[in-house]
Protein backbone atom coordinates (compact mmCIF):
# COMPACT_ATOMS: atom_id res chain seq x y z
CA UNK A 1 0.00 0.00 0.00
CA UNK A 2 2.97 2.56 1.16
CA UNK A 3 4.83 2.01 -2.48
CA UNK A 4 1.49 2.36 -4.03
CA UNK A 5 1.21 5.78 -2.59
CA UNK A 6 4.92 6.49 -3.49
CA UNK A 7 4.32 5.54 -7.02
CA UNK A 8 0.84 7.48 -7.30
CA UNK A 9 2.48 10.95 -5.34
CA UNK A 10 5.45 10.61 -7.98
CA UNK A 11 3.25 9.89 -11.08
CA UNK A 12 1.07 12.91 -9.82
CA UNK A 13 4.47 15.32 -9.04
CA UNK A 14 6.10 14.11 -12.68
CA UNK A 15 2.73 15.14 -13.92
CA UNK A 16 2.50 18.49 -12.40
CA UNK A 17 6.20 19.12 -13.25
CA UNK A 18 5.74 18.46 -16.83
CA UNK A 19 2.74 20.61 -16.87
CA UNK A 20 3.35 23.43 -14.78
CA UNK A 21 7.27 23.77 -16.65
CA UNK A 22 5.19 23.73 -20.13
CA UNK A 23 3.31 27.11 -19.15
CA UNK A 24 5.58 29.08 -21.84
CA UNK A 25 5.46 26.55 -24.39
CA UNK A 26 1.74 26.11 -24.47
CA UNK A 27 2.20 29.96 -24.73
CA UNK A 28 4.42 29.59 -27.66
CA UNK A 29 7.45 31.17 -25.82
CA UNK A 30 10.53 30.30 -25.24
CA UNK A 31 11.99 28.95 -22.53
CA UNK A 32 15.77 28.00 -21.16
CA UNK A 33 16.65 24.58 -19.90
CA UNK A 34 15.11 23.93 -16.24
CA UNK A 35 15.92 21.29 -13.57
CA UNK A 36 13.03 19.30 -12.51
CA UNK A 37 11.61 20.89 -9.43
CA UNK A 38 13.32 24.06 -9.24
CA UNK A 39 13.02 25.31 -12.63
CA UNK A 40 15.59 27.81 -13.40
CA UNK A 41 15.75 28.62 -9.11
CA UNK A 42 19.41 27.54 -8.54
CA UNK A 43 20.62 29.45 -11.06
CA UNK A 44 19.60 32.75 -9.47
CA UNK A 45 20.74 31.47 -6.45
CA UNK A 46 24.40 30.27 -7.44
CA UNK A 47 25.24 32.90 -9.67
CA UNK A 48 24.62 36.45 -9.45
CA UNK A 49 21.19 37.85 -11.04
CA UNK A 50 22.88 40.65 -13.01
CA UNK A 51 24.98 37.81 -14.52
CA UNK A 52 22.25 34.92 -15.37
CA UNK A 53 20.00 37.60 -17.16
CA UNK A 54 23.04 39.33 -19.20
CA UNK A 55 23.82 35.69 -20.14
CA UNK A 56 20.25 34.87 -21.03
CA UNK A 57 20.36 37.45 -22.98
CA UNK A 58 23.53 37.01 -24.79
CA UNK A 59 22.29 33.16 -25.90
CA UNK A 60 18.86 33.92 -26.56
CA UNK A 61 18.23 37.65 -27.75
CA UNK A 62 16.59 36.40 -30.89
CA UNK A 63 13.92 34.91 -28.74
CA UNK A 64 13.25 38.30 -28.17
CA UNK A 65 11.02 36.90 -24.86
CA UNK A 66 12.65 34.04 -23.13
CA UNK A 67 10.95 32.40 -20.43
CA UNK A 68 11.57 31.35 -17.24
CA UNK A 69 10.88 29.63 -13.89
CA UNK A 70 11.46 30.25 -9.67
CA UNK A 71 10.04 26.62 -8.47
CA UNK A 72 6.95 26.45 -10.81
CA UNK A 73 6.63 30.59 -11.35
CA UNK A 74 6.69 31.51 -14.78
CA UNK A 75 8.56 34.53 -15.33
CA UNK A 76 9.83 36.39 -18.07
CA UNK A 77 13.03 38.28 -19.55
CA UNK A 78 12.88 40.95 -22.36
CA UNK A 79 15.41 41.92 -24.57
CA UNK A 80 13.98 43.58 -27.94
CA UNK A 81 13.83 47.29 -27.89
CA UNK A 82 10.51 47.28 -29.20
CA UNK A 83 9.38 45.19 -26.22
CA UNK A 84 11.34 47.12 -23.84
CA UNK A 85 9.66 50.26 -25.06
CA UNK A 86 5.77 48.35 -24.69
CA UNK A 87 6.63 47.28 -21.08
CA UNK A 88 8.61 50.53 -19.51
CA UNK A 89 6.85 53.25 -21.84
CA UNK A 90 3.39 52.59 -24.29
CA UNK A 91 1.60 49.54 -21.63
CA UNK A 92 3.03 51.18 -18.07
CA UNK A 93 -0.66 50.70 -17.02
CA UNK A 94 -0.52 47.51 -17.60
CA UNK A 95 3.32 47.01 -16.05
CA UNK A 96 3.35 49.98 -13.47
CA UNK A 97 4.25 47.95 -10.69
CA UNK A 98 7.94 47.75 -9.64
CA UNK A 99 8.98 43.58 -9.89
CA UNK A 100 10.82 43.82 -6.35
CA UNK A 101 8.91 43.73 -3.40
CA UNK A 102 9.01 45.61 0.47
CA UNK A 103 6.86 45.91 2.98
CA UNK A 104 5.86 48.77 5.25
CA UNK A 105 5.28 47.32 8.55
CA UNK A 106 9.03 45.36 8.30
CA UNK A 107 11.18 48.09 6.32
CA UNK A 108 9.04 51.55 6.06
CA UNK A 109 12.40 53.36 4.86
CA UNK A 110 12.59 51.27 2.09
CA UNK A 111 8.51 50.73 1.59
CA UNK A 112 7.62 54.22 1.08
CA UNK A 113 10.59 54.47 -1.47
CA UNK A 114 9.18 55.44 -4.88
CA UNK A 115 11.15 52.38 -6.46
CA UNK A 116 9.33 50.15 -4.13
CA UNK A 117 5.71 51.50 -4.38
CA UNK A 118 2.75 49.77 -5.70
CA UNK A 119 -0.02 51.03 -6.87
CA UNK A 120 0.09 53.90 -9.31
CA UNK A 121 -1.74 56.08 -7.04
CA UNK A 122 0.55 55.51 -4.18
CA UNK A 123 3.74 55.72 -6.97
CA UNK A 124 2.22 59.35 -7.93
CA UNK A 125 2.14 60.61 -4.48
CA UNK A 126 5.59 59.46 -3.44
CA UNK A 127 7.41 60.45 -6.71
CA UNK A 128 5.66 63.65 -6.31
CA UNK A 129 7.56 64.84 -3.31
CA UNK A 130 10.66 63.92 -4.88
CA UNK A 131 9.85 65.74 -8.26
CA UNK A 132 9.00 68.74 -5.81
CA UNK A 133 12.29 68.65 -5.29
CA UNK A 134 14.03 68.60 -8.67
CA UNK A 135 12.43 71.51 -10.75
CA UNK A 136 14.41 73.43 -12.77
CA UNK A 137 14.14 76.08 -10.48
CA UNK A 138 15.24 73.90 -7.44
CA UNK A 139 18.14 72.74 -9.34
CA UNK A 140 19.87 75.53 -10.76
CA UNK A 141 20.35 76.21 -6.59
CA UNK A 142 22.87 73.15 -7.18
CA UNK A 143 25.41 74.56 -8.95
CA UNK A 144 26.39 77.91 -7.61
CA UNK A 145 26.12 75.46 -3.82
CA UNK A 146 28.72 72.85 -5.41
CA UNK A 147 30.72 76.05 -7.19
CA UNK A 148 31.08 78.29 -4.49
CA UNK A 149 31.18 76.13 -1.24
CA UNK A 150 31.61 73.02 -1.78
CA UNK A 151 34.11 73.13 -4.63
CA UNK A 152 36.38 75.21 -2.74
CA UNK A 153 36.30 72.42 0.43
CA UNK A 154 37.35 70.07 -2.55
CA UNK A 155 40.11 71.69 -4.00
CA UNK A 156 41.34 71.77 -0.22
CA UNK A 157 40.94 68.30 -0.16
CA UNK A 158 42.69 67.39 -2.76
CA UNK A 159 45.67 70.01 -2.63
CA UNK A 160 45.99 68.60 1.28
CA UNK A 161 46.70 64.96 -0.26
CA UNK A 162 49.90 66.70 -1.30
CA UNK A 163 50.42 65.29 -5.10
CA UNK A 164 49.48 61.60 -3.59
CA UNK A 165 47.50 59.19 -5.45
CA UNK A 166 43.60 59.78 -4.19
CA UNK A 167 40.92 57.17 -3.26
CA UNK A 168 37.93 58.11 -5.93
CA UNK A 169 35.23 57.10 -4.21
CA UNK A 170 36.34 58.80 -0.88
CA UNK A 171 36.23 62.39 -2.63
CA UNK A 172 33.31 61.84 -4.67
CA UNK A 173 31.48 60.51 -1.82
CA UNK A 174 32.07 63.50 0.07
CA UNK A 175 31.47 65.87 -2.57
CA UNK A 176 27.81 63.75 -2.73
CA UNK A 177 26.76 63.92 0.77
CA UNK A 178 27.94 67.43 1.14
CA UNK A 179 25.82 68.32 -1.71
CA UNK A 180 22.80 66.10 -0.57
CA UNK A 181 22.48 67.51 2.79
CA UNK A 182 22.51 71.00 2.03
CA UNK A 183 20.02 70.56 -1.19
CA UNK A 184 17.93 68.57 0.84
CA UNK A 185 17.94 69.41 4.31
CA UNK A 186 19.38 72.77 4.06
CA UNK A 187 22.43 71.52 6.67
CA UNK A 188 26.20 72.79 7.17
CA UNK A 189 28.06 70.95 4.39
CA UNK A 190 30.81 69.11 6.42
CA UNK A 191 32.39 65.92 5.00
CA UNK A 192 35.58 67.57 3.37
CA UNK A 193 36.47 69.40 6.86
CA UNK A 194 34.82 67.01 9.91
CA UNK A 195 36.22 63.37 9.61
CA UNK A 196 33.23 62.65 12.15
CA UNK A 197 30.60 64.15 9.98
CA UNK A 198 27.28 62.08 10.60
CA UNK A 199 26.03 62.61 7.33
CA UNK A 200 29.44 60.96 5.76
CA UNK A 201 29.32 58.10 8.03
CA UNK A 202 25.79 57.29 7.32
CA UNK A 203 26.26 57.03 3.66
CA UNK A 204 27.41 53.86 2.50
CA UNK A 205 26.01 50.79 1.34
CA UNK A 206 27.07 48.99 4.86
CA UNK A 207 25.36 51.64 7.31
CA UNK A 208 22.56 52.54 5.04
CA UNK A 209 21.56 49.16 3.95
CA UNK A 210 21.44 45.62 5.37
CA UNK A 211 20.74 43.66 2.43
CA UNK A 212 22.21 40.54 1.65
CA UNK A 213 21.91 38.42 -1.30
CA UNK A 214 18.99 36.48 0.75
CA UNK A 215 17.44 39.41 1.36
CA UNK A 216 17.40 40.74 -2.66
CA UNK A 217 16.72 37.18 -4.06
CA UNK A 218 13.71 36.97 -1.99
CA UNK A 219 12.55 40.45 -2.72
CA UNK A 220 12.39 39.37 -6.88
CA UNK A 221 11.39 36.39 -6.20
CA UNK A 222 10.11 34.96 -2.79
CA UNK A 223 8.87 38.08 -0.74
CA UNK A 224 7.17 35.92 1.68
CA UNK A 225 10.78 35.01 3.14
CA UNK A 226 11.37 38.63 3.60
CA UNK A 227 8.08 38.82 5.69
CA UNK A 228 8.48 35.41 7.57
CA UNK A 229 11.90 36.35 8.90
CA UNK A 230 12.01 40.51 8.73
CA UNK A 231 14.40 40.92 6.89
CA UNK A 232 15.23 44.45 5.45
CA UNK A 233 16.50 46.36 2.93
CA UNK A 234 17.39 49.75 4.99
CA UNK A 235 19.21 49.42 8.15
CA UNK A 236 16.89 50.22 11.46
CA UNK A 237 20.11 52.04 12.46
CA UNK A 238 19.73 54.18 9.28
CA UNK A 239 16.34 54.44 10.54
CA UNK A 240 16.49 55.16 13.83
CA UNK A 241 19.38 57.99 12.47
CA UNK A 242 16.62 59.88 9.73
CA UNK A 243 13.80 59.94 12.62
CA UNK A 244 16.21 61.68 14.90
CA UNK A 245 17.21 64.00 11.85
CA UNK A 246 13.75 65.16 10.91
CA UNK A 247 12.70 65.64 14.52
CA UNK A 248 15.84 67.71 15.24
CA UNK A 249 15.70 69.32 11.77
CA UNK A 250 11.56 70.56 11.95
CA UNK A 251 12.11 71.43 15.95
CA UNK A 252 14.85 74.24 14.54
CA UNK A 253 12.66 75.19 11.82
CA UNK A 254 9.71 75.57 13.74
CA UNK A 255 11.21 77.62 16.15
CA UNK A 256 13.10 79.99 14.09
CA UNK A 257 10.90 80.03 11.26
CA UNK A 258 13.83 79.24 9.06
CA UNK A 259 12.66 78.48 5.52
CA UNK A 260 15.14 77.27 2.84
CA UNK A 261 13.06 76.39 -0.34
CA UNK A 262 14.69 72.62 0.39
CA UNK A 263 13.23 69.28 0.06
CA UNK A 264 12.53 69.40 3.57
CA UNK A 265 10.51 72.68 3.50
CA UNK A 266 8.95 71.12 0.60
CA UNK A 267 7.36 68.12 2.85
CA UNK A 268 6.51 70.67 5.60
CA UNK A 269 4.57 72.95 2.84
CA UNK A 270 2.98 69.46 1.74
CA UNK A 271 2.13 68.95 5.46
CA UNK A 272 0.57 72.15 6.10
CA UNK A 273 -1.80 71.50 2.38
CA UNK A 274 -2.87 68.18 3.47
CA UNK A 275 -3.89 69.83 7.54
CA UNK A 276 -5.99 72.31 5.64
CA UNK A 277 -7.63 70.05 3.04
CA UNK A 278 -8.56 67.81 6.67
CA UNK A 279 -6.18 64.97 5.16
CA UNK A 280 -3.99 63.16 7.66
CA UNK A 281 -0.97 64.99 7.41
CA UNK A 282 3.03 62.75 6.84
CA UNK A 283 3.99 60.76 9.94
CA UNK A 284 7.74 61.62 11.07
CA UNK A 285 8.27 57.86 9.69
CA UNK A 286 6.65 59.07 6.10
CA UNK A 287 9.00 62.06 6.23
CA UNK A 288 12.10 60.14 7.30
CA UNK A 289 11.60 57.92 4.51
CA UNK A 290 11.02 60.73 1.80
CA UNK A 291 14.92 62.11 3.19
CA UNK A 292 16.65 59.13 3.36
CA UNK A 293 14.96 58.36 -0.43
CA UNK A 294 16.36 61.47 -1.70
CA UNK A 295 19.74 61.08 0.20
CA UNK A 296 20.33 57.65 -0.69
CA UNK A 297 19.82 59.06 -4.58
CA UNK A 298 22.00 61.89 -3.82
CA UNK A 299 25.39 60.01 -2.41
CA UNK A 300 25.28 56.29 -3.05
CA UNK A 301 24.27 56.16 -6.94
CA UNK A 302 25.59 59.90 -7.19
CA UNK A 303 28.70 59.42 -5.99
CA UNK A 304 28.82 56.16 -7.85
CA UNK A 305 28.30 57.73 -10.96
CA UNK A 306 31.32 60.46 -10.39
CA UNK A 307 33.49 57.66 -9.48
CA UNK A 308 33.10 55.91 -12.78
CA UNK A 309 33.48 59.10 -14.83
CA UNK A 310 36.60 60.91 -12.83
CA UNK A 311 38.06 57.32 -13.62
CA UNK A 312 36.84 56.68 -17.24
CA UNK A 313 38.08 60.37 -17.82
CA UNK A 314 42.09 59.33 -16.15
CA UNK A 315 42.18 56.00 -18.55
CA UNK A 316 41.19 58.22 -21.46
CA UNK A 317 43.34 61.09 -21.49
CA UNK A 318 42.28 62.57 -24.98
CA UNK A 319 38.22 62.28 -23.69
CA UNK A 320 39.62 64.40 -21.00
CA UNK A 321 41.38 66.77 -22.85
CA UNK A 322 38.49 67.58 -25.63
CA UNK A 323 36.16 67.98 -22.76
CA UNK A 324 39.01 70.54 -20.70
CA UNK A 325 39.09 72.79 -23.67
CA UNK A 326 34.68 72.12 -24.29
CA UNK A 327 34.59 73.67 -20.69
CA UNK A 328 37.16 76.03 -21.21
CA UNK A 329 35.11 77.48 -24.14
CA UNK A 330 32.16 78.65 -21.55
CA UNK A 331 33.93 80.02 -18.44
CA UNK A 332 37.53 79.82 -17.03
CA UNK A 333 36.66 79.60 -13.24
CA UNK A 334 34.04 78.21 -11.05
CA UNK A 335 31.88 81.29 -10.74
CA UNK A 336 31.58 81.63 -14.59
CA UNK A 337 29.20 78.44 -14.72
CA UNK A 338 25.26 78.75 -13.73
CA UNK A 339 22.87 75.59 -14.46
CA UNK A 340 22.33 76.74 -18.09
CA UNK A 341 25.91 76.78 -19.13
CA UNK A 342 27.27 73.41 -17.75
CA UNK A 343 23.49 71.96 -19.52
CA UNK A 344 24.83 74.16 -22.37
CA UNK A 345 28.39 71.84 -22.81
CA UNK A 346 27.21 69.15 -25.24
CA UNK A 347 30.23 66.90 -24.88
CA UNK A 348 29.98 66.86 -21.08
CA UNK A 349 26.28 65.53 -22.00
CA UNK A 350 28.27 62.47 -23.87
CA UNK A 351 30.55 61.97 -21.34
CA UNK A 352 28.03 61.45 -18.71
CA UNK A 353 25.82 59.12 -21.05
CA UNK A 354 28.60 57.17 -22.04
CA UNK A 355 29.96 56.64 -18.35
CA UNK A 356 26.55 55.61 -17.43
CA UNK A 357 25.84 53.13 -20.65
CA UNK A 358 29.41 51.59 -19.47
CA UNK A 359 28.81 51.57 -15.79
CA UNK A 360 24.77 51.72 -14.95
CA UNK A 361 24.12 51.57 -11.30
CA UNK A 362 21.38 49.67 -11.19
CA UNK A 363 21.40 46.31 -13.64
CA UNK A 364 18.08 45.06 -13.43
CA UNK A 365 14.80 46.02 -14.37
CA UNK A 366 11.52 44.64 -13.06
CA UNK A 367 7.99 45.54 -13.46
CA UNK A 368 5.11 43.18 -12.62
CA UNK A 369 2.01 42.90 -15.07
CA UNK A 370 -1.29 44.82 -13.60
CA UNK A 371 -3.63 43.17 -16.13
CA UNK A 372 -4.20 40.92 -18.70
CA UNK A 373 -1.92 42.12 -21.65
CA UNK A 374 -0.97 41.02 -25.19
CA UNK A 375 2.62 41.92 -26.38
CA UNK A 376 3.33 40.42 -30.36
CA UNK A 377 0.91 37.34 -30.02
CA UNK A 378 1.96 36.68 -26.45
CA UNK A 379 -0.36 36.72 -23.69
CA UNK A 380 1.24 37.81 -20.26
CA UNK A 381 -1.03 37.39 -17.55
CA UNK A 382 -1.48 39.31 -14.40
CA UNK A 383 0.91 38.59 -11.86
CA UNK A 384 3.50 37.60 -14.25
CA UNK A 385 7.13 39.74 -13.46
CA UNK A 386 8.98 41.02 -16.48
CA UNK A 387 12.90 41.53 -16.39
CA UNK A 388 15.03 43.40 -18.36
CA UNK A 389 18.73 43.95 -18.19
CA UNK A 390 20.02 47.23 -19.07
CA UNK A 391 23.98 45.61 -18.40
CA UNK A 392 23.38 43.44 -21.41
CA UNK A 393 21.80 45.88 -23.85
CA UNK A 394 24.86 48.51 -23.06
CA UNK A 395 27.13 45.97 -23.80
CA UNK A 396 25.52 44.92 -26.82
CA UNK A 397 27.88 45.37 -29.71
CA UNK A 398 24.79 45.30 -32.32
CA UNK A 399 24.20 48.79 -30.85
CA UNK A 400 27.40 49.57 -28.92
CA UNK A 401 30.30 48.37 -31.30
CA UNK A 402 33.99 48.18 -28.96
CA UNK A 403 31.55 48.04 -26.02
CA UNK A 404 33.92 47.91 -24.03
CA UNK A 405 35.81 51.27 -24.70
CA UNK A 406 34.88 54.47 -23.74
CA UNK A 407 33.72 56.59 -26.72
CA UNK A 408 31.56 59.53 -25.98
CA UNK A 409 30.57 60.10 -29.19
CA UNK A 410 28.29 57.53 -29.12
CA UNK A 411 25.94 60.06 -27.99
CA UNK A 412 26.26 62.80 -30.46
CA UNK A 413 22.71 63.26 -32.02
CA UNK A 414 23.87 61.75 -35.28
CA UNK A 415 24.95 58.47 -33.75
CA UNK A 416 21.67 58.74 -30.83
CA UNK A 417 19.26 58.75 -34.17
CA UNK A 418 20.84 55.90 -35.89
CA UNK A 419 20.16 53.58 -33.01
CA UNK A 420 17.04 51.94 -31.98
CA UNK A 421 15.44 54.00 -29.20
CA UNK A 422 15.16 51.77 -25.85
CA UNK A 423 18.74 50.78 -26.16
CA UNK A 424 20.32 53.41 -23.66
CA UNK A 425 18.90 52.79 -19.99
CA UNK A 426 21.30 54.37 -17.91
CA UNK A 427 18.02 55.58 -15.50
CA UNK A 428 15.56 53.29 -16.88
CA UNK A 429 12.69 55.16 -19.00
CA UNK A 430 9.29 55.60 -18.80
CA UNK A 431 6.87 57.18 -16.20
CA UNK A 432 9.23 55.42 -13.85
CA UNK A 433 12.60 56.23 -14.80
CA UNK A 434 14.58 57.55 -11.74
CA UNK A 435 13.16 60.07 -10.11
CA UNK A 436 17.02 61.11 -9.31
CA UNK A 437 17.99 61.20 -12.85
CA UNK A 438 17.71 64.84 -13.08
CA UNK A 439 19.74 65.81 -9.79
CA UNK A 440 22.24 62.83 -10.24
CA UNK A 441 23.24 64.75 -14.22
CA UNK A 442 23.58 68.41 -12.74
CA UNK A 443 25.49 66.99 -9.59
CA UNK A 444 28.41 65.05 -11.62
CA UNK A 445 28.74 67.61 -14.49
CA UNK A 446 29.02 70.60 -12.04
CA UNK A 447 31.83 68.15 -10.33
CA UNK A 448 33.49 67.23 -13.34
CA UNK A 449 33.68 70.81 -14.58
CA UNK A 450 35.10 72.08 -11.28
CA UNK A 451 37.49 69.61 -11.10
CA UNK A 452 38.65 69.81 -14.75
CA UNK A 453 38.88 73.52 -14.30
CA UNK A 454 42.25 72.87 -12.11
CA UNK A 455 43.10 69.76 -12.23
CA UNK A 456 44.27 67.03 -14.81
CA UNK A 457 43.27 63.69 -13.41
CA UNK A 458 45.76 60.96 -14.27
CA UNK A 459 45.90 56.79 -13.56
CA UNK A 460 47.75 55.14 -11.02
CA UNK A 461 49.71 52.01 -11.61
CA UNK A 462 47.35 49.22 -12.03
CA UNK A 463 44.07 50.82 -12.80
CA UNK A 464 43.43 49.31 -16.04
CA UNK A 465 41.61 46.72 -14.77
CA UNK A 466 37.52 46.62 -14.02
CA UNK A 467 36.79 48.94 -11.29
CA UNK A 468 33.35 48.33 -9.89
CA UNK A 469 31.98 45.15 -8.56
CA UNK A 470 28.74 43.44 -9.21
CA UNK A 471 26.66 43.41 -6.10
CA UNK A 472 23.16 41.86 -6.04
CA UNK A 473 21.75 44.36 -8.65
CA UNK A 474 23.57 47.00 -8.38
CA UNK A 475 27.42 47.77 -9.50
CA UNK A 476 29.29 49.14 -6.63
CA UNK A 477 32.46 51.10 -6.88
CA UNK A 478 35.66 49.40 -6.05
CA UNK A 479 36.67 51.65 -2.65
CA UNK A 480 40.38 51.31 -3.20
CA UNK A 481 40.94 52.53 -6.17
CA UNK A 482 43.06 55.89 -6.80
CA UNK A 483 43.81 58.62 -9.53
CA UNK A 484 45.87 61.48 -9.22
CA UNK A 485 45.43 64.96 -9.42
CA UNK A 486 47.84 67.14 -11.18
CA UNK A 487 47.68 71.08 -10.83
CA UNK A 488 46.88 72.79 -14.41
Amino acid sequence: MLLEIIILFLSALFIYNWWAHGYWKRRNVFSIPKVFLFGNFWELVVNKMSLIFCDMYTKYKQHKMVGFYTLYKPMLFVSDPEIIRRVLVTDFNSFSDNGFIVYKEIDPISGFNPFSAKTIASWKELRSIQAANQTPLKLKEVVPNLTTRIGEFMYDYIKGQKDQPVQVLDLTTRAAVDSAVLHGFGIEPKSFTDPDYIFLQMATLENLFCATFVTMLSGFFFPLINRSFNLRMTSKEAEDFFLFMVETNNYHRQSTGTTRGDLFDTILKLNKKKLEQGNKAYSPLEISAHCATFFMDGTITSSAVLFFTLLELANNQDVQEKLRREIFSVGKKPEDFDFDKIHSITYLQMVFDESMRIHSPVTILSRVCTKDTVIEDVKISKGTKVFISPLAVHYDPEYYPDPEKFDPERFSEINKESRPKYTYLGFGEGPRICVGMKYANIFVKTSVVLILLKYKVLPTNGQKESFHDIEHFLLSPKPNVTVKFEEL
